[in-house]
């Protein structure tokens, strides 16, 4: 019999936050969708997170957001695991999610804390638990204050952990000291994400189980092999690959996040357009330029691009 420790292994590494590549008319280029998710696998990627904030989630349609879900499923082909993102501010809307992304073939699903309106968190766990109850997938909580303006207690990922279905918790925020007190609250076998790429390796060190990022769609071998030198305890090699990430990281925060990462994609060969949907805005002549400049003169982007 399969213990738990067995049945989150699965969920254990880097996982990338796939962005959406679209095409000039904004529509979904699933040829280029499925040249990135074969690309991210040779790279060594554990798995995906589809549908969130960096694959424009909340900018497509319920229906394109089950399209590209199961485009991605296609893609992988078994090779990789696929958390599917779910989360809306409807609770039913979520519950549609969750069911197609059962019957699409995911392996978990995710979601964010219902935002814009103002629910407390018994409205939020009952949220959470209504989702849960609709299907048999495993569920990993979306914190993301920074986006959502909801900051929920360790306490509350404590009750929740209980739940046979919640198994972990995808963690984007720089209070590492939260997180700590999280994996002190829900014990060892609740899986925590680090989710701000920039610090990785303080979130390794203070025990996440692996990242789910979105510059790991420009430079995911460099997360897998510091992922691989976190099992291995190298500490100074952590530290400098989290350096080598950060200086590319510090450019693209002069820019806009998506667009930046979708004309990293296209320059080096994996995506046919850069262009993301509105409300997102456009890359100008001059800023194309200027990532053109740095991505030359960046080997780390550069050992990345396709072949």
């Amino acid at each position: 019999m399969t213990t738990k420790t067995e049945q989150l292994a699965a969920f254990k590494g880097i996982f990338t936050a796939l962005v959406t590549p679209m095409d000039e008319q904004k529509r979904i280029d699933f040829a280029s969708l499925q040249r990135l998710v074969e690309h991210q696998i040779r790279q060594g990627i554990k798995g995906f997170y589809v549908n969130g904030s960096t694959g424009e989630g909340f900018l497509l349609t319920s229906e394109e957001r089950m399209q590209v879900l199961e485009a991605a499923v296609r893609a992988a082909d078994g090779k990789a695991t696929i958390i599917a993102h779910i989360g809306c501010i409807s609770t039913m809307e979520s519950i549609r999610l969750a069911q197609h992304a059962e019957s699409a073939g995911a392996d978990a699903i995710s979601a964010v804390v219902p935002f814009y309106y103002k629910v407390s968190a018994n409205e939020i766990r009952e949220h959470y638990l209504s989702i849960m109850d609709s299907v048999s997938l495993p569920m990993i909580i979306y914190h993301f204050p920074g986006a959502t303006g909801v900051s929920l207690s360790a306490d509350f990922y404590e009750e929740l952990s209980r739940h046979p279905q919640c198994i972990g918790v995808k963690f984007t925020s720089f209070n590492l000291f939260e997180m700590e007190q999280i994996r002190a609250k829900c014990g060892p076998d609740f899986l925590i994400y680090n989710g701000h790429d920039e610090v990785y390796a303080g979130g390794a060190l203070l025990g996440a189980d692996g990242a789910i990022g979105s510059t790991y769609n420009m430079m995911p071998r460099l997360f897998v092999e510091m992922f691989g030198n976190v099992m291995s305890g190298r500490w100074s090699e952590i530290s400098e690959a989290q350096s080598e990430a950060n200086r590319v990281i510090a450019h693209m925060m002069r820019y806009d996040t998506i667009p930046y990462e979708k004309y990293i994609l296209y320059l080096q060969g994996v995506i046919r357009c850069a262009d993301a949907r509105q409300p997102l805005r456009k890359l100008t002549a001059q800023e194309r330029e200027e990532i053109e400049s740095f991505y030359r003169g960046s080997e780390t982007l550069r050992r990345h691009k396709y072949e």
